[in-house]
């Protein structure tokens, strides 16, 4: 009888629990998978153990509340934050077990991070701001520590060319927090507008704030006006708001160049003050440059002094690209300058500009960054340079003990165009998903020095091609949530393949926050070298893991019934059609039918 019962025993069937899912971004050091799963609940209490962390657990207890409707004060399973030491400022340790979730971190900024990782932990409707009802709020138990690659990780936004809302500006900060990126770098004057509220000036605002319309790249404009800026208590507003969520906003003020919008206000700042300017309606590089001049330098820090009562971030951008230097060739009083100051080249005279408000920055407490021009002058005392030129300006920075933030053009600026669709209008350059996702921030010739100097990453958001948030978004998500893993994860732990089988949980997240993403990751991609004479190969990718591509080359509409395409590359011709869609595992389709035309005139 025993021995039936051991044998029945050995015999039976015990079911393999299906390993649970992790579907964190960005990727975390370390995790260790743990059976079973913590449900949060009416009984659910949030436990801090120190007040440095009340205020981003009040914030965190104020989400749970308006998704789950949980006050989190029960006296059931508790969610404790502890205050550790011995971890670094950004780094925390979370612990989930059945019974309890444990946060542990040194600083608020880890402690933030790990809230971060555990609702993402949770059902996608945690995000929500309103009741979601029929869900279990449970997270798979694990062990996590975690901390970033990168202490500088950004996103840029331009609100100079297009003028938004304060609102939107604060959604995208908490897009960023969600996803673990800290520097906010908000791009607030351009030749067609300036965007904060300057009290000594009041015309920056009333004149330079606006446009007649907007011309794009042609000399035929829309005839509707287009303006706005930012009071200071917007801007108090949304610094605040960024504090809360453990991010820097780093205001740009752009010198020498991209002033036009400042010298419409005050003519008197240009080597030109009986010349007519208007706030620029075209995009493009202009030539209109600030002065050298003692009424311009005194302008430019009565700007900057007003900012630093609302921009507390120790790092200032005073932008130092494209700045063409025709007036200053052309001015009598540049030239006399010059010839005083000893100077040979006009490059010169940009560098004593730019080195004068270099050195009011730092007398002032102030880092100052720069686009990577400023390393073209190497007058600058310790800045920190963009290398948004490719990778040659980054070593040539990093080379000279240099502190450099990679944003390189090509894999970086989210107003490159990301499914090739002829709807899709944006820059020419292709920069899909896996692109964004596949940049790793670092000289590969000069490894030492990279790990050295190069502290960072940012995407940035240009805005010529973008003139509401609606495309804002579209443009930016969900490649910016690919950017986020880019700066956060060490280079080891990136993979491609897991990264797009966490995209469906990623854009459930984005929709409970209201974000009109671009949904290219149900939609097939055309791969292909457009440098390539015809006939070209071509290559059909679906970023979304699960599904079968279908493609027609006779222009009607792919099918189940149509050919699969097995992943190897066929040839195209001038004047093929091709059309695509990708299928899931159910059949059904996914995403919109993708289309490619070639014509006998097309010459790449």
């Amino acid at each position: 009888m025993i021995t039936a019962l051991l044998l029945a025993a050995m015999l039976t069937v015990v079911p393999v629990l299906k390993p649970p899912v992790y579907d964190i971004v960005p990727t975390p050091k370390s995790l260790v998978p743990a059976q079973g799963v913590f449900t949060l609940g009416k009984t659910t209490a949030l436990s801090v153990e120190d007040a440095a962390f009340d205020e981003i657990a009040e914030d965190f207890r104020a989400q749970v509340a308006a998704s789950t409707g949980f006050a989190l004060k029960g006296s059931g399973p508790r969610i404790i934050m502890r205050k550790t030491g011995g971890f670094g400022k950004e780094a925390y340790r979370l612990t989930v077990r059945p019974s309890e979730v444990l946060i542990q971190a040194s600083e608020v900024n880890g402690a933030f991070y790990g809230l971060q990782t555990l609702l993402q932990l949770f059902p996608a409707g945690i995000y929500s701001d309103t009741p979601v009802r029929k869900v279990k709020w449970t997270a798979p138990c694990c062990i996590i520590d975690d901390e970033p690659e990168f202490p500088y990780r950004g996103f840029l936004f331009d609100c100079g060319r297009y003028f938004f809302p304060k609102e939107e500006v604060m959604k995208f900060i908490d897009l960023m927090a969600m996803h673990k990126q800290n520097m906010f770098h908000w791009h607030l004057t351009e030749d067609q507008g300036w965007r904060i509220q300057i009290d000594k000036y009041p015309r920056l605002t009333t004149v330079g704030a606006w446009r007649k319309e907007t011309a794009f790249h042609s000399w035929i404009g829309n005839g509707q006006p287009h303006g706005g800026f930012y009071t200071k208590e917007d801007i108090r507003e949304v610094v605040e708001y960024a504090r809360r969520r453990c991010v820097t906003v780093i205001p740009e003020v752009e010198i020498p160049g991209h002033s036009t919008a400042a010298i419409a206000a005050y003519p008197e700042l240009s080597c030109f003050p009986d010349r007519h300017y208007e706030v620029e309606t075209r995009w493009g590089i202009w030539k209109n440059l600030y002065a050298p001049t003692a009424q311009t330098f005194q302008f430019l820090e009565d700007v900057f002094t007003e900012l630093f009562e609302l921009f507390p971030s120790p790092l200032y951008h005073i932008g130092g690209d494209e700045a063409p230097k025709d007036v200053y060739r052309e001015s009598r009083y540049c030239q006399d300058l010059m010839k005083v100051l000893g100077l040979k080249s006009v490059e010169e005279l940009q560098t004593f500009f730019v080195k004068r408000i270099g050195d009011f920055l730092k007398a002032n407490g102030k880092t100052c960054i720069g686009w990577d021009e400023i390393l073209d002058g190497g007058a600058l005392d310790d800045p920190i340079a963009m290398s948004y030129r490719g990778h040659a300006p980054a070593a040539r920075g990093i080379r000279r003990g240099i502190r450099v933030v990679l944003t390189p053009n090509r894999w970086c600026y989210l107003d490159n165009h990301q499914d090739d669709q002829p709807d899709d209008l944006a820059q020419e350059v292709f920069m899909p998903l896996k692109k964004v996702y596949s940049y790793y921030p670092a000289v590969d010739s000069i490894p030492d020095l990279s790990e050295k100097y190069i502290i960072g990453y940012e995407t940035c958001l240009w805005t010529e091609y973008v003139p509401d948030s609606e495309k804002a978004e579209w443009m930016a998500f969900p490649r910016n949530v690919a950017a986020s893993e880019v700066a956060w994860t060490a280079r080891p732990n990136k993979d491609w393949e897991s990264f797009r089988s966490r995209m469906p949980k990623v854009l459930e997240r984005l929709e409970a926050k209201h974000v009109g993403y671009c949904p290219v990751y149900y939609e097939v991609i055309f791969d292909y070298d457009r440098r390539l004479p015809f006939p070209k190969p071509m290559n059909l990718e679906l970023d979304y893991p699960d599904g079968t591509v279908h493609y027609t080359l006779d222009g009607s509409e792919p099918t189940l019934g149509s050919p699969v395409y097995d992943g190897t590359p066929f040839m195209v011709d001038k004047d093929a059609v091709i059309k695509a869609r990708g299928f899931g595992r159910d059949g059904k389709p996914l995403g919109k039918i993708t289309e490619k035309r070639f014509f006998s005139s097309y010459g790449k």
